[in-house]
């Protein structure tokens, strides 16, 4: 395909130019390289200058070698898509894409599981049923004195009613599993997921608004996550972090029956029955907690020697009258981002503007 250099702007008549000195004028691909590198780069924001100047650089060492055939073509590109795809976000998305994947295809197992295990226990009812048919019309047609033939009917019955009642029991406990597996959020269990929080945001409001009592959220993020832990010890580190930190709100949201779920990201919210104050108050202590706890990660298969700190930002705001879940947590949000914009590690209580 020819570039029609001719009827192009001087720019690209002059890119043009020096692809003909180098023997790649004939193919647009090499104009687009080029365009892209000279042109395009310097709009992306997720890279930093140092990382466009490496791309420039090598581009522009692959040109100096004046070898204009597809397969050297075909390497540049490989080696472009290289440094597009090899990024910390790009590896991050990567990362939470598998994540997801993966979850839903836990997901999607445990539900298969529990729906064959279902229709085996449909088939073995079956034949359950019908082996207690068949004994108790033996039985009536045996003839048999009623002194002896109706504890057999007794006995019959208690083993049916036994069986079933240890089923129902089983099938509880597998409901409750699949019931758990479906809230709870894949990487920080046990605390809920974002579906499960907004199916509780909704009661707990609607039963606030309904008898005045207090609710209250809090919206936690470690301070620094991606620049301190993420892009210094690594995502699984990282994925670490979290959870220690997920056991550490679990644990206080136990002790007092509040709702502990993943909001987003390293952000996790804590829903509570208690007024904005006392949140506060509590909110601090979780704060507390997570500055003097000693997390010694694993960094390849080895423990680290040295503990990892970490601290967190929260913002607690109090349900008023006309809340809805999305403004309860952006309230909570909004108080948090104020700690953040403060310096951090610490906690703030959402105050609305004044008219």
């Amino acid at each position: 395909m020819g570039l029609g250099c001719q009827e192009a702007p001087c720019e690209i008549r002059t890119l043009c130019g020096e692809l003909q000195k180098i023997g790649c004028g004939n193919d647009a691909s090499w104009l687009a390289v080029l365009l892209f590198v000279r042109n395009l780069l310097r709009q992306f924001t997720i890279f930093d200058d140092s990382r466009k100047k490496s791309l420039q650089e090598y581009i522009f060492s692959e040109l100096a070698r004046r070898d204009p055939s597809s397969d050297h073509l075909q390497l540049m590109l490989r080696g472009m898509e290289l440094f597009l795809t090899d990024h910390l976000p790009m590896v991050a998305m990567r990362e939470k894409l598998a994540s997801e994947q993966a979850a839903s295809e836990s997901l999607a197992r445990s539900i298969t599981d529990f729906l064959e295990e279902t229709l085996s226990s449909e088939q073995e009812r079956s034949k359950l049923v019908g082996r207690f048919g068949r004994e108790t019309m033996d039985t009536l047609a045996g003839g048999e004195d009623p002194a002896v033939m109706i504890p057999r009917l007794r006995q019959l019955v208690t083993t049916m009613l036994t069986h079933y009642r240890e089923e129902a029991q089983a099938w509880e406990r597998k409901a409750q599993q699949l019931e758990k597996v479906i809230q709870v959020d894949p990487l920080l269990a046990p605390l809920h997921n974002r579906r499960s929080l907004e199916e509780h945001l909704r009661m707990a409001i609607a039963k606030a608004q309904g008898t005045g009592a207090p609710l209250a959220a809090m919206m936690i993020d470690v301070d620094n996550f991606k620049t301190a832990i993420n892009d210094v010890f690594g995502h699984v580190v990282g994925d670490d972090v979290l959870r220690t930190l997920a056991k550490i709100i679990d644990a206080h949201a136990g002790r007092h029956g509040w709702f502990a779920a993943r909001f987003g990201g390293d952000e996790l919210v804590l829903v509570c029955d208690i007024d904005g104050n006392e949140a506060q108050f509590h909110a601090d202590a979780i704060r507390l907690a997570v500055q003097h706890y000693d997390f010694f990660p694993r960094i390849d298969g080895r423990l680290a020697e040295a503990p990892i700190r970490f601290t967190v930002s929260i913002g607690v705001a109090e349900l008023t009258p006309g809340m809805d879940a999305e403004a309860f947590l952006g309230a909570a949000d909004a108080a948090m981002y104020q700690v953040k914009h403060s310096g951090r590690n610490n906690v703030a209580q959402f105050e609305a503007p004044g008219p």
